[in-house]
């Protein structure tokens, strides 16, 4: 009995730690009074976040993490902007190092599954960038630029190419490239000699709806489908994996039927086990709607709720899956969502963080 005790109270600091997981916070600070980068403590069993530290730093408008590595964009206006790395200790943010992102108005990084190399995508610029990392979290060059060319059907919108996001695929054999300016997805394999890694010199390049805008893409667990967030329509795309192609499938309304107003579809997640999908969509809608995934890869949708802000331009999951937080841009605030796993469905639970024009979060 006594070994007992002794044991409990050997582990139980540690499930009191576990309990509590950082979360990263990216922000606007051009003519806001953002400081930069947000750390706080959030408390998996209750939601609830206590503020550890700040980080200054010039429109971390998007964040990545690679085990206690922090990668920032700085999409500065009207300039070209930057990438950086931090490390991350004892609940403070220490300065790496910093490489110009090779673009204007950079709004999305995301690390390689193995950590050795960092994507970026250049809004303005038209453009992605590839980041070779060092492995105590240094970005060592910029390895690859690819610029994109032309233009879309929009003549506001789509005048030239915007690159919105580059996400790797679950294996890291694959780097997605959404510009949102062609209405294109480029697809590039994942070469690997070695230890080292790198793009093939073309890609394959997938179509989506005229005038849609691809944003941000998520996958099925398996791969074998594919769903694309189109901004400027407020809708989502889907596509099945055909051998090595990817074939269009259905498009579906993040919208509530019936509503009318200008849209600006923003982000997209699933969930771990693939069951349910959620979209936020800002304009005049500035709601989250809840899907989901049939076997067939056929979206559902089961839900819309008002995001209890204005422009919910990115969201995350918690790790367990029991939460779901929203970054409200215009409205300053952070809004937590507990989260039903077997239904999918999100309830308010009237808790709100407070934040100068939050739009990244992650964990």
């Amino acid at each position: 009995m006594k070994k007992a005790f002794i044991y409990l109270m050997t582990i139980l600091p540690l499930a009191s730690f576990a309990q509590q997981i950082p979360m990263f916070v990216g922000t606007y600070t051009s003519k806001t009074a953002s400081k930069g980068i947000y750390i706080y403590n959030f408390d998996v069993k209750t939601g609830e976040t206590t503020l550890l530290s700040t980080q200054e730093s010039k429109d971390p408008s998007f964040l990545a993490r690679n085990n206690n590595f922090i990668y920032a964009v700085n999409e500065v206006p009207n300039q070209e902007g930057a990438v950086s790395a931090y490390s991350f200790k004892d609940g403070h943010l220490t300065f790496l190092n910093s490489l110009p992102s090779g673009g204007e108005s950079p709004c999305f990084v995301e690390v390689h599954p193995k950590g050795s190399l960092l994507a970026v995508a250049n809004y303005t610029g038209g453009s992605a960038a590839l980041f070779d990392l060092e492995s105590n979290g240094v970005l060592s060059k910029r390895a690859r630029l690819i610029q994109h060319e032309g233009k879309g059907v929009d003549p506001v919108r789509q005048e030239k190419p915007h690159v919105h996001s580059t996400f790797f695929s679950n294996k890291g054999d694959k780097l997605y490239v959404q510009d949102l300016g062609l209405d294109e997805i480029s697809i590039y394999p994942v070469n690997k000699a070695g230890n080292v890694y790198s793009l093939a010199d073309e890609s394959e390049d997938v179509f989506t709806p005229a005038g849609g805008g691809p944003r941000h893409i998520v996958f099925d667990k398996k791969e074998k489908f594919l769903y694309v967030v189109l901004e400027m329509t407020g809708q989502i795309a889907s596509y099945k994996k055909d051998g090595d192609a990817w074939m269009y499938q259905s498009t579906f309304d993040i919208n509530p039927e019936g509503f009318k107003g200008s849209n600006g579809g923003a982000d997209i997640k699933i969930s771990a086990d693939g069951k349910f999908l959620y979209a936020t969509n800002r304009g005049d809608a500035n709601t989250i709607a809840t899907f989901s995934v049939e076997k067939d890869g056929e979206l559902k949708k089961i839900a819309n709720l008002s995001v209890k802000g204005k422009g919910p331009r990115n969201f995350n999951l918690s790790p367990d899956g029991k939460y779901l937080l929203i970054a409200n841009q215009y409205t300053n605030n952070i809004v937590l969502f507990s989260r039903d796993t077997k239904t999918g469905l999100l309830t308010d639970t009237g808790k709100e963080i407070a934040v100068p024009a939050p739009v990244c979060i992650i964990f």
